[in-house]
């Protein structure tokens, strides 16, 4: 997911329109138990000041990958909010999808020994796929 997420990014960067499907699919390198307990310890983190503005994060596997991509465009000025503009991530393989245009990358077909999808993640803090 993090090597896609940097074509990605500098793709958008470069001012393309960027549209990434089968998010749900991308793969995470380490355990599901691993994520889990990184993403419970980040979630109970409280700010100190104002609880309520303690980090958010997503269930759902495309708005998650959109964050991953966001944190990887700037953020000091209005180049970066207009990229993630560009961005369109879709958890599974939209029906209108034309898969003529498509661009896949081989280099990020084999999977590690433990390794875990973003839709396994997203399930495990309660998110319910659509039937």
């Amino acid at each position: 997911m993090g090597r896609l997420a940097t074509k990605v990014a500098k793709s958008l960067l470069a001012g393309e329109e960027v549209m990434v499907v089968g998010v749900s699919d991308a793969v995470v390198t380490g355990s599901l138990r691993q994520h889990v307990a990184n993403l419970n310890s980040l979630k109970h983190q409280k700010r100190k000041t104002n609880p309520e503005n303690s980090p958010k994060y997503p269930r759902v596997p495309h708005m998650l990958f959109k964050r991953v991509v966001r944190g990887m465009l700037p953020k000091k000025t209005s180049r970066g909010r207009e990229a993630l503009h560009r961005l369109k991530a879709y958890s599974e393989i939209p029906e209108k999808f034309d898969m003529k245009t498509a661009i896949s990358f081989p280099e990020f077909a084999k999977r590690p020994a433990r390794s875990t999808t973003l839709g396994a993640i997203c399930r495990a803090f309660s998110y319910k796929p659509p039937a």
